[in-house]
């Protein structure tokens, strides 16, 4: 069996990122090339134990200083509280809030991990942990990570292509304006060209004053 999916089969699936990795799944990869494998905190000793007999090596603690440790627990909001700001919605890693701009958000309990990740950004601090069993959301967890992962990244193409298509339409409006400029430019700098070879010819072949001159392009003027 692959061992990136024996390393990740034994992590908690909580996708907190305090091992310094985005999720369960990253952390696995960065194991199997050689990484540390005591920085699951929310697994604990029976996490490392395991991760130990999969790599034949001999840990004896899990490095603490990656946070304490995650209960089985959900994450509730006090809708009373809730001013629908959604950066809860921005830092949950499984997609397990729901809600729009200024209206209540939700919390998904069959999809909550219990990472904690929404509570430090919670700017009323609404969002409290309660226990429960959450052995079925985490085992689920990494499916609805990569989901939310590809939700986000589709998100944010397509914000930055909306970004694109403004600025290339606004380089366009400029790009048009400077060329609506210069013909117009043109055509004045055109005419001048055009009354100054006239009033040329007037001078070389009419020996008109500059009275009669004014006159007779005045006339010419009218009739166009």
């Amino acid at each position: 069996m692959d061992l990136i999916k024996l390393i990740h089969d034994e992590l908690p699936q909580i996708q907190c990122g305090r091992c310094d990795t985005p999720g369960c799944y990253q952390y696995a990869e960065q194991i199997a090339n050689g990484g540390t494998h005591d920085r699951c905190v929310p697994g604990g000793s029976k996490t490392l134990d395991k991760l130990n007999q999969i790599l034949v090596k001999n840990i004896t603690s899990v490095d603490m200083n990656y946070g304490p440790s995650i209960p089985s627990q959900v994450a509730i909001i006090d809708e009373s509280e809730c001013i629908g700001c959604k950066k809860c919605i921005t830092a949950c890693p499984v997609d397990a809030i729901s809600g729009s701009v200024n209206l209540m958000h939700n919390i998904i309990g069959d999809l909550c991990t219990g990472c904690e990740l929404c509570i430090e950004p919670c700017p009323v601090d609404c969002i409290d942990l309660i226990e429960s069993d959450v052995t079925e959301s985490r085992v689920n967890s990494q499916i609805n990570y990569d989901i939310t992962l590809g939700l986000r990244f589709n998100e944010s193409k397509k914000k930055r292509m909306d970004e694109a298509n403004k600025f290339n339409k606004d380089i366009g409006l400029i790009i048009n304006t400077k060329l609506e400029n210069r013909n117009s430019d043109h055509e004045n700098n055109l005419k001048d060209l055009q009354l100054k070879i006239l009033k040329d010819q007037l001078d070389n072949f009419h020996k008109l004053d500059e009275e009669e001159k004014n006159t007779f392009i005045k006339n010419l003027n009218q009739k166009d």
